[in-house]
């Protein structure tokens, strides 16, 4: 009886710690969106280009295309209806003439829209992830307040894996549908879309003696319900089509944007990803497991890892690209950790050990997520998923981590009951120091000396 009453006085005080921190994030939150409101009134960096589509849009002119845009015309169609609807509630006094307006789309998405799907997600186990921080992932939260397509095009996906990933219902027709839309924010949306079919067909597999007998599985499975992957055919199909008519996968900005071999940023989202999520899979197991990884079966894994070192320092020697912009934007966080970090001269020597351990973090915490169990076959689809999505890019961008973060977050299992909230500590603290930094280190470029420059991600 005393261990009945203190595990249920512990759960009440994680029910209680996890209420706290989202009145705490909400405020936070509210007043970050306050401050951008007061102090950014001008478009921010890629602002420029994607509020002034939306405009354009919302003066119902829509065959003007602004060809510095990479991304598809989603956020300005949603921006058009939204604002729309705005303009009406409001009686004309907040239109889409308003950045704030726009802005606000994706604060309403993110603390609105997403819990509600990050629910569905979870269903059974509560304390898998706490909603709130999804939320605040350092990544995500900088662009609850600007108008930009990470969000909604986040949105999408988690909304696409939600309806499939519970085994008894799931929604693929609808699924492939959010797919669909998360294309309009996003091309290499894609490529997520059938990962999300791939999970779709693995979860419907409830039990498999070995490897091989899983992926007969998974083969005989999606040729069975051939009808349920129709939706996601389609994207295919309509991806496909667009390639062709839009000759590669850009819409503009082409020259700036060319598909390039870029392996060593799989290291970098890794890197992210590991940095991001520590304070769920840090203990003395993770690392003493990773020793005998590196050195156990008589020797043989200290071969077969020693090969792998040097692959990654070939990696990092023939694959490392350096865009004009990332030498050039010092409006970025990359551009600091590319100059006084990755770029230093002997930087490999933790390069190599780091991006090695991050990589086996990565898989490791995910084939052992137990309650969520994540096949083999899954666990390859994210990986696959991964490179496809940002080795092409030679950009190194975090916000094109969000996605792999995200979904990672979901699937890995807190490895003590108050994970959650030292997670939570460690997000926000991340999310008050690159705030402060933003609000008040400012600086001029002689380029454009009458605007104020800050850092984001």
């Amino acid at each position: 009886m005393p261990l009945i009453i203190q595990r249920n006085s512990s759960y009440i005080k994680l029910i209680l710690l996890k209420y706290l921190c989202t009145l705490v994030f909400i405020g936070f939150s509210g007043f970050i969106f306050l401050q951008t409101t007061q102090h950014i009134k001008q478009p921010f960096i890629d602002e420029i280009f994607h509020l002034r589509q939306c405009q354009t849009y919302c003066k119902y002119n829509f065959k003007n295309w602004d060809n510095k845009i990479t991304t598809p015309p989603g956020l300005y169609m949603l921006g058009f209806i939204y604002s729309k609807f705005i303009s009406f509630v409001t009686n004309g006094e907040l239109t889409c003439f308003n950045y704030n307006v726009l802005r606000s789309i994706n604060l309403f998405g993110g603390l609105i829209i997403l819990p509600i799907f990050l629910t569905i997600f979870k269903k059974s186990n509560s304390f898998q992830f706490w909603n709130i921080n999804m939320l605040s992932q350092p990544l995500i939260f900088t662009f609850y307040y600007f108008f930009y397509t990470d969000i909604w095009s986040t949105i999408f996906i988690i909304i696409s894996l939600s309806l499939i990933n519970n085994k008894i219902n799931q929604w693929p027709l609808l699924s492939s549908f959010f797919g669909f839309l998360s294309l309009w924010m996003r091309q290499t949306n894609m490529i997520w879309i059938v990962f999300i079919a791939a999970v779709s067909i693995d979860r419907k597999i409830t039990r498999s003696n070995s490897l091989i007998d899983r992926i007969y599985q998974f083969i005989t499975l999606a040729i069975k319900n051939w009808t349920s992957l129709i939706g996601y055919l389609v994207n295919v199909i309509l991806f496909a089509i667009f390639l062709k008519v839009n000759g590669g996968i850009t819409f503009g900005d082409k020259e700036n944007h060319q598909v390039q071999l870029h392996l060593v940023q799989v290291f970098y989202c890794f890197t992210f990803i590991n940095f991001f999520t520590w304070p769920v899979w840090l203990n003395k197991t993770t690392f003493k497991n990773y020793l005998n990884f590196l050195f156990g079966n008589w020797g043989i894994n200290a071969l077969l890892n020693g090969f792998s070192f040097v692959l990654i320092k070939l990696i990092i020697d023939k694959f490392t690209i350096v865009h004009p912009f990332l030498l050039a934007d010092n409006r970025h966080y990359t551009f600091y950790i590319f100059r006084k970090l990755i770029n230093h001269e002997y930087s490999f020597i933790v390069a190599v050990p780091l991006y090695h351990f991050a990589t086996y973090n990565i898989i490791n915490s995910l084939s052992k997520a137990k309650r969520i169990y994540l096949s083999p076959i899954t666990i390859l689809a994210y990986l696959i998923a991964i490179i496809l999505t940002i080795v092409p890019s030679p950009l190194f961008e975090p916000r094109y981590y969000i996605i792999p973060l995200i979904i990672f977050r979901l699937y890995i299992n807190p490895s003590y009951s108050y994970s959650n909230f030292v997670e939570f500590i460690w997000l926000n603290f991340i999310n008050v120091i690159t705030s402060y930094i933003f609000f008040n280190y400012k600086f001029k470029w002689v380029s454009e000396p009458n605007n104020i420059q800050r850092i984001i991600w």
